[in-house]
């Protein structure tokens, strides 16, 4: 069941109407894509008025993000130990995040994010900037550990980490577990994990 949209601010607000407005929101981006979502629709299908609506979300790119992130089961990130454990368990999170319902609607946000600049800056700000922070911890703990050097570009090593995620995602297929370990491999010797820079 989707999570309360956005934190409490302000006077306790209900939980259930937190919830239909996230089921509408999803709904309603499946129906019409965002170009046709409407605060006002989203308020109609909730069952809510304008006004409660707008003091949680003070604007339909808030919405719609906000209602993406409740599609996401609420996890600590990847600390295995180990560069490997921790690509592989971030790959699996993020394909399984990727492939289901939020992935779908991803993907059919992608047009409106390059249309929509305020879209993409809430997109960015909540939902790739954290994916983009996990990843920077666990490069910091690899590199700290000597299992890599530093890399050289961190946009870079993020991007071969996500993008393979994205070509399947483009193609409509969930990247599968066998996937994810030919990957791994791959990605360890792209980041230089066992090259002479890690003093190994």
């Amino acid at each position: 069941m989707p999570t309360p949209l956005l934190p409490a601010r302000g006077r306790p607000r209900s939980v259930d109407a937190d919830r239909a407005i996230v089921c509408a929101t999803i709904e309603l981006l499946e129906e019409h894509g965002y170009a046709g979502l409407t605060m006002a629709g989203v308020a109609e299908r909730a069952g809510v008025s304008t006004a409660t609506l707008y003091r949680r979300c003070s604007s339909k790119e808030d919405l719609v993000v906000g209602a993406l992130e409740t599609l996401v089961v609420d996890r600590p990130e990847a600390d295995t130990g180990s560069l490997e454990g921790d690509l592989r368990e971030s790959l699996h999170r993020i394909g399984e995040h990727m492939s289901g319902e939020r992935g779908r609607l991803l993907l059919g946000l992608a047009g409106e994010i390059f249309r929509h600049p305020a879209l993409a800056d809430a997109t960015r700000a909540r939902i790739r900037r954290p994916m983009e922070e996990n990843l920077r911890a666990i490069f910091d703990r690899a590199t700290e550990r000597g299992e890599i050097p530093a890399p050289a570009d961190i946009q870079v090593a993020i991007a071969m980490v996500v993008g393979p995620i994205h070509f399947w995602l483009l193609a409509g297929e969930a990247i599968s577990p066998g996937v994810v370990e030919t990957l791994v491999p791959m990605l360890l010797r792209a980041l230089g994990a066992g090259g002479s820079s890690s003093g190994r």
